[in-house]
Parts: C-alpha cells; structure tokens; sequence
C-alpha cells in the first residue's frame, strides 16, 4: 500500500500469456529424454506433459521475483557471474566484466560464439556451459557448522536449479590434485588471505570473496531425433516440436543470482540472530515467522505419514489405535523436554494437540 508493505504475506501473480500447449500434445504419453517425466510419472504417478509442469524452468520465476525482496539485506555484497565456456568455446578472458546475453567477456571471440551457438541450433541440437560465480565484499562469519554450512546452502540452492549439474568452489578440481602446503588458506603480511577454497572454510565465510563455478548441462529439448520410451513401455522415436532454446545460459544466469541472493540473505539474517545485540524487532519477528512456518510444515507432514500408516493398518487389520505406542510418544517427548529445558507438562499437551491434528 502506498509503495510500502503491509505486514501481510505477499502474493504475486504472473500470468503465461503465451503459452502453445498444442506443441504438446503430441507427446502426451512419451517420457521426454533428458526431462524429468519419468522421475516424475514413477513418484508421484501422474506427470503436466505441457513444458514439464513443476519441473520445468517457468517456476524459477518467483524465485527471481522474492530475491528483488531480499536485496536490501545484503548490503555492501555484489555478485557476478561470468561464463567461461559454452559448448566447445572456451572465453579466453574470464575475468572482466560484460554486457551481453551470454555474460560473455571476451569481446573478440563473441562473435564466434554467436556463430558457433547458430551451427548448434540449425542442427537441431543444444550445448551446455560453465559459469564462473564471484560474490565481493562478504563479511566474515556467514554460515554455521555441520547443517547450516554456507557452502552445503549454496550447493543446495545452485543444484535446486534444473541444468546445474555440478558445483565446485574455489580452486575447484586443483584442491584434490594439489599438497595441502600448495592451497592451504593461510594469512598473509599486508592482513589478507589467500583464497583456494573460495573464501569459505568449515561452511563459514572467511571475509575473502565468495567464488564457484557452476557446471550446466545442455537443453532436453532438442529437434533431433531420439528413441523415447511411452507409458506403455514402448520404445519410439521421437523429434520434439515447439520452442526450444539451444542453450539456457542467458536464462540461467538470473536464477543463479537470484537463489545466491535467498541463501546470503538468510545467512545475514541468521547471523544477526547470533549478535543479538545487532538484530532489530523486524529481525527477530522474521526468524520467529520462519520458525512457526517450519514447526507447521513438519505438523503437516507427520500428518501426511500418519494417513499413510492408516492405510496400512487398514490393510492389515490392525487396531487404529495403539495406547502403548501414544504413552512411549508421551513419555519420550517429556524426556527430551528435560533436555532443552523445556516444561514437561506443556509439551505433553502439545503433544496431545499434535496427535489430534494429525489424526483427522
């Protein structure tokens, strides 16, 4: 309202207006090579054979969108992302900056690229690429050990992306060819570190700057022929119609900014939490929401479990109700209340209350 938040949830809306969902309709009961059909159809039973449903690349748009909202967090911090290679073409100057699609650097050699990226499409066929991720001005002390390492958050955020298919930070495939004395992060005379691991070490951030590179792999969708299996376990061939890009690169690479940002962003936030005397209201009332958000998540889906195992006593005719198996919960929940000083008698209640949600 008036520019500002209300306090309420955010909801957005982007409506696909042009959308060609005849293109598929001839593949309707093929399992796509290289796309997550199969997975998909073998999991859940059902799959949107309209461009890839919930696995395709469409829904990476709200997470560009909710990273425009994180932007203000990061302060000082800068990312730039730089493509290294595509295909066969590898930049010969990975280190400037540049101005085109491609995040390509070298401006000599763009335009053989371009040509290169023509011959590819016009063959019906599609290529991959490297890319080349640098985060400046991190402060130290971003992530934490074992389940909340900076680098495990990343790798998760960056593979949660559908064409990256690998994640390797710092010195990258040097670190297990090189001696612990060659790239061991040491400090030094002028007050500054080397950076071999990409300036995180033990999933916390060192101060240096952030740096991986990401490996993606080419596009599913590609005009030349392919055998293809069916629902009905024939194996076709296949020649996928529509409009299809012959490398995601230019579309990637906004993704990857925008999962980078999520991830910084609640690491500063986390970190704030840690220096308390550094966290605001607004701070504290966010880690709170997310709190609740995943104590409601979990409720849900003990919920989902217990409809399962319904089912299956329901199969085995055995009782619904097991009393000594709701008393070991009981007792169980009060001895770990005891642990995390938490009281007993409440959380018996709360256990009770969890019971009953779940039950219907």
């Amino acid at each position: 309202f008036e520019g500002k938040t209300t306090g309420m949830p955010l909801c957005i809306i982007v409506r696909n207006t042009d959308h060609k969902s005849a293109d598929y309709s001839a593949i309707k009961d093929i399992f796509r090579p290289g796309h997550a059909d199969f997975s998909w159809f073998s999991k859940y039973l059902i799959h949107d054979y309209r461009g890839g449903g919930r696995s395709s690349g469409r829904e990476t748009l709200a997470r560009v969108i909710a990273s425009k909202l994180s932007e203000s967090i990061l302060g000082e911090m800068k990312i730039i992302v730089t493509t290294l290679s595509i295909g066969e073409i590898v930049n010969p100057c990975p280190g400037a900056s540049a101005k085109n699609p491609h995040h390509w650097t070298d401006i000599e050699s763009y335009p053989k690229l371009l040509d290169y990226l023509d011959e590819v499409k016009a063959d019906k066929d599609s290529v991959g690429g490297v890319l080349g991720i640098r985060v400046t001005k991190v402060p130290t002390g971003l992530g934490d050990p074992i389940y909340e390492k900076l680098s495990a958050n990343i790798a998760k955020a960056m593979l949660s992306i559908g064409t990256v298919r690998g994640i390797l930070f710092g010195d990258g495939k040097r670190l297990a060819r090189a001696k612990g004395s060659q790239v061991n992060d040491r400090f030094l005379e002028d007050g500054t570190m080397t950076n071999h691991h990409g300036g995180i070490i033990g999933g916390i951030s060192t101060g240096q700057d952030i740096y991986f590179e990401l490996y993606i792999r080419p596009v599913s969708s590609i005009g030349k022929k392919q055998s293809a299996l069916t629902k009905d376990g024939e194996i076709v061939e296949i020649e996928l119609k529509g409009r299809h890009d012959s490398c995601h690169i230019p579309r990637i690479i906004p993704v990857v900014e925008a999962m980078l940002k999520l991830v910084l962003a609640d690491a500063v936030q986390a970190q704030k939490l840690i220096d308390g005397s550094r966290q605001d209201l607004d701070g504290f009332r966010e880690t709170l929401d997310k709190l609740d958000e995943e104590l409601l998540l979990t409720l849900y889906r003990r919920r989902e479990v217990v409809r399962v195992v319904k089912e299956y006593k329901l199969e085995n005719s055995l009782p619904a109700r097991d009393m000594a198996r709701e008393e070991e919960i009981m007792d169980r929940a009060q001895e770990i209340a005891k642990e995390y000083d938490l009281d007993p008698e409440l959380v018996q209640e709360l256990i009770k209350l969890t019971l009953r949600i779940c039950a219907k």
